[in-house]
């Protein structure tokens, strides 16, 4: 059975109980499967689409890391709405807090230490993605849009950190963070896509 045809209550126990990769790829067929209407819902209450798709990405990894604390026949998108609300509040209250310091200082915000270095933890989708044939991921790669194409082969080849590849590419690291997201999303959807086609 695909596992697009698996509802939510068997692929949380797919996630919760299965071997290692049935358990990335139940994470990420969620993924796939409520990353557009968990980004709608945080654009109620965020507009900045570069801001909307970091708290997205939060979003899904808190719900990951507690997904044992869902509810067998709850509705999936209920919970995570109210996760992603959460965090865009709490992303909300961070910004007013440090002002206008953000702009001003992205490069080296020491706020936010995330800005500077890669999480060495690989995130649920981004585990999916090792799992995956090699030749295969480096052709997802090879399709993005150079800007992404770019960033992409620093951040999941060569292992750099974002401030690194900031450096290299004279782009500001908040563009860099924006532009490794995006581009992994897109090698996600790509993923999905290939899935559906076997």
């Amino acid at each position: 059975m695909k596992l697009t045809n698996i509802d939510d209550d068997g692929l949380v126990k797919m996630a919760l109980e299965g071997s290692r990769q049935e358990s990335e790829a139940a994470f990420f067929t969620l993924y796939a499967r409520y990353h557009k209407a968990v980004s709608g819902h945080i654009g109620k209450y965020v507009k900045e689409s570069e801001e909307i798709e970091d708290i997205c990405m939060e979003s899904f990894e808190k719900a990951f890391g507690k997904l044992s604390t869902f509810r067998t026949g709850g509705k999936m998108s209920t919970w995570l709405f109210r996760i992603a609300r959460n965090t865009a509040f709490d992303h909300q209250c961070k910004s007013k807090v440090r002002g206008q310091k953000i702009e001003k200082t992205s490069i080296d915000n020491a706020a936010d230490d995330s800005m500077d270095v890669a999480d060495d933890r690989l995130s649920p989708e981004e585990n999916v993605i090792s799992t995956q044939d090699h030749e295969n991921f480096l052709n997802c790669i090879d399709k993005l849009p150079l800007h992404y194409m770019t960033v992409a082969k620093m951040c999941f080849i060569d292992n750099l950190g974002y401030k690194e590849i900031a450096e290299k590419t004279e782009i500001p690291v908040n563009t860099v963070k924006t532009r490794i997201s995006r581009a992994k999303n897109l090698i996600v959807q790509m993923m999905l896509d290939m899935e559906e086609e076997i």
